[in-house]
């Protein structure tokens, strides 16, 4: 799969919300002002995830993340944002009746045509596990859900 990337103005734009935090030039800024700097790029990220993020690139626990470090961050929550959109569009594609819901044989179509090589077995286990209240239908979250754990 190609890897995503940003654009430069997103790149730069980035960077410049970063230097906009480190006020003292250190080139780190604290992980505590994360979320700060995404709002002011217009995206939100909820606090967990934030925290997780920091953890795992802040290998030395040190509190603090250098550009580099941020940039990283912002390039997969934006990855994270067209992911989501991308999911949105397919599933409205597929919601024909515009009810908010797929019905489940439309996802047993295209869950044997992604072409991981499914059994009719393994389908059904999927559509069991996403149709958890057994209505027929998937709405948009079990659809997210699925797709997800998938990694479709």
């Amino acid at each position: 799969t190609e890897e995503f990337r940003a654009s430069e103005k997103q790149i730069l734009d980035a960077k410049q919300a970063f230097c906009n935090v480190d006020k003292k030039k250190e080139g780190t800024v604290s992980c505590k002002d994360l979320g700060a700097i995404f709002k002011s790029l217009g995206l939100l990220v909820k606090d967990d995830k934030i925290k997780d993020w920091s953890d795992e690139m802040d290998e030395e626990a040190t509190g603090r993340l250098n550009c580099d470090a941020w940039i990283q961050l912002f390039e997969r929550k934006l990855k994270e944002d067209l992911d989501e959109r991308e999911l949105k569009e397919a599933f409205r594609v597929l919601d024909k009746e515009k009810k908010g819901v797929i019905k489940v044989d439309v996802l047993r179509w295209i869950l044997s045509s992604l072409g991981d090589e499914l059994t009719e077995e393994e389908i059904e286990n999927m559509i069991a596990e996403t149709d958890t209240d057994g209505s027929g239908t998937v709405d948009y979250e079990e659809f997210k859900c699925l797709m997800m754990s998938s990694d479709a």
